[in-house]
């Protein structure tokens, strides 16, 4: 082969990487701004798990609501005040579960922020649920997201929240380690 063809093969190659670069560094700019767009949403979460009205409501759903109204009749047989709460955790369990499974937030962020909590919405749900989806005019698939990801935090065993930190805490202080100087 003469020079000439071997430097066409260079230069094919060379473009073939830049081509294979900019493809992966453009799929990754795109997951980026994806999760950019839905951070004011998942800002809007941690904004209202911090509402003493959400642990209230979380309390009361968790600790009472089976106590006081039987699940033969769905969530549409409660009365307003247990209706409203029951579906205002729901569905921000659910919420939780949807950025999830939309890969906005990742395995570790979503599950450690709310797994026991999530586990428990779903115990104290799930005969409401089940029997309300037995109705024709709703949805089989009713609150689906939050039963899986209940399922999932609950087989989680990944680690806790405290070696999350500590593990992000490590890889910062790596990061910022200066580079030695050889002599």
């Amino acid at each position: 082969m003469d020079a000439a063809t071997w430097l066409n093969l260079l230069a094919i190659a060379i473009s073939v990487c830049a081509l294979v670069a900019s493809a992966w560094f453009g799929a990754h700019q795109i997951r980026a701004a994806r999760q950019a767009n839905c951070l004011p949403a998942f800002l809007e979460l941690l904004s209202e798990l911090r509402s003493p009205e959400l642990h209230d409501q979380y309390a009361y759903v968790c600790g009472r609501l089976n106590q006081e109204h039987s699940p033969d009749g769905g969530l549409r047989a409660l009365p307003p005040g247990p209706r409203e709460c029951a579906y205002n955790i729901a569905y921000f369990f659910q919420t939780f579960a949807s950025l999830y499974a939309l890969g906005i937030i990742d395995e570790g962020t979503a599950i450690v922020m709310v797994r026991s909590r999530t586990t428990k919405v779903w115990e104290a749900l799930r005969p409401y649920v089940e029997r309300e989806r037995r109705y024709p005019d709703v949805d089989p698939n009713m609150l689906s997201l939050l039963e899986a990801f209940a399922r999932i935090s609950a087989e989680y065993r990944g680690p806790t929240a405290a070696e999350v930190i500590a593990a992000r805490h490590q890889r910062a202080l790596v990061s910022r380690r200066p580079i030695p100087r050889r002599p």
